[in-house]
């Protein structure tokens, strides 16, 4: 049976109900296996739904899993089933995308437990984070095979947020559910939906608003105003006003940098590259702009506090060959924190909070260097399919695919995007997406 992992008031709202729950999250296992064996695209609409799940907590035998895992395991088992029943097929059919930069990724992980000075922390994080996020992603390019196919995927996107965006609407006007004390105060309050940070909240949703914009630009510019626009508009604003109450610096700064990048593929590169230069421009020379930026951005307690922990940790990267090239390994980053964190201004903190700080921190150079070649390989594919003409998909949502990649990284220069289970499947959702 599975336990629960949320902050303390939907923790009681759950427990209070803990058999239903039980029975419930058993029904849709049921469900699921059905789905994986006979219609494998709905699986993975219901596992992207599912993506939250990763904070019901279970046990097989000594085996810790989550929810979310249980559910990626069987839409893999049920791939690998299909696999066999049809192999002739799999000969033609079965894709591997990015096979060298994630192979690095996966080495250097491995690696990287053993580097940990915590072994079962670490194989747990390079299971869930590395192994199971890569399953899925397996799945999924090898069981959307049409626009149609693509779509559900989409959709499953959207509905994903609906819990995470309703919660933290209803928490904006009643508290239900908000873990930190100090978020709580109308004037301040900061929403956490049911994670334990707010920018958790925006890290979610952020990248998905970015598809749905490409989707909906898509349905306006074919003068598709349907039921299923209009849902695609709710999920949207849904989702935009969870993020205001998140009060998220970054999630904004990813947004504007998005925004930008759509308006450069889609209405004027020259203009776009104008207005970039003179906002700068402005901003710099009108005083209040400007001390409105350094005192609410580089000044702020938030800023410094991220200030600290890069300084830290290129004091640690740098020290030594070792830790140069193999970092501090999977869940190695708060034990080097403990060395330089002064406890009175800074809460412990598992990564660096900024992405290519925490991928090198976390699974060393050559895991670092594996993400950045995945990377540029998932822009690569995707401005030659701009520059060619060569859209599986409609050109103004690949360039919502792209932006949502662009606000993982801009984000990513302040937080952590990718180091938490449902946001490294996300990730690899949106890489897999670029190339359907």
């Amino acid at each position: 049976m599975f336990i629960f992992d949320f902050p303390w008031e939907i923790q009681h709202f759950f427990t209070d109900f803990w058999l239903a729950v039980n029975i419930t999250l058993l029904l849709i296992l049921g469900v699921l296996v059905y789905l994986a064996l006979k219609k494998p695209v709905w699986a993975n609409f219901l596992v992207i739904i599912l993506l939250p799940t990763y904070l019901f907590r279970s046990n097989i035998f000594w085996l810790p899993l989550t929810y979310l895992e249980i559910c990626i395991w069987i839409v893999f088992v049920a791939l690998i089933v299909r696999m066999i029943i049809n192999k002739e097929k799999v000969k033609t059919h079965f894709q591997y995308p990015y096979k060298w930069p994630i192979l690095i990724i996966l080495l250097s992980a491995t690696i990287s437990v053993f580097i940990s000075t915590n072994l079962t922390a670490a194989a747990g994080l390079w299971k869930a984070y590395f192994v199971e996020s890569l399953m899925f992603f397996i799945v999924l390019i090898n069981t959307v095979k049409s626009k149609k196919d693509r779509d559900i995927i989409l959709w499953a996107l959207g509905i994903s947020t609906l819990s995470i965006s309703l919660l933290a609407i209803y928490q904006k006007f009643t508290a239900f559910g908000i873990a930190e004390s100090a978020w709580v105060a109308p004037d301040i309050r900061r929403v956490n939906a049911m994670f334990t940070s707010p920018n958790s909240v925006a890290l979610y949703l952020v990248p998905i608003m970015m598809i749905y914009i490409g989707w909906m630009l898509d349905d306006i510019k074919n003068k598709l105003f349907d039921f299923g626009f209009i849902s695609k508009l709710l999920i949207f604003i849904l989702s935009c006003l969870a993020v205001v109450y998140t009060v998220s610096q970054g999630a904004w700064l990813a947004l504007a940098a998005a925004l930008f990048f759509f308006l450069f593929f889609t209405v004027s590169k020259k203009w776009t590259t104008a207005i970039v230069i003179s906002l700068v421009i402005l901003t710099l020379l009108i005083p209040q702009t400007k001390n409105l930026i350094i005192s609410v951005g580089i000044e702020s307690p938030s800023a410094q506090n991220r200030f600290v922990l890069w300084q830290g940790s290129l004091d640690y990267l740098t020290s030594s060959a070792k830790n140069f090239i193999f970092g501090a390994g999977l869940f190695g980053f708060s034990d080097i924190l403990d060395t330089f964190r002064d406890p009175l201004k800074m809460e412990p903190l598992i990564y660096p909070h900024n992405i290519i700080l925490n991928f090198w921190m976390e699974i060393g150079l050559l895991g670092l260097i594996g993400f950045v070649w995945l990377i540029f390989d998932f822009f690569e594919k995707g401005f030659k399919k701009l520059i060619v003409g060569d859209f599986g998909q409609s050109r103004l949502l690949l360039i919502g695919i792209l932006a949502a990649m662009i606000t993982i990284l801009i984000h990513g220069l302040i937080d952590v995007p990718y180091f938490k289970n449902d946001l490294s499947v996300l990730f690899w959702i949106i890489a897999g997406l670029a190339i359907l």
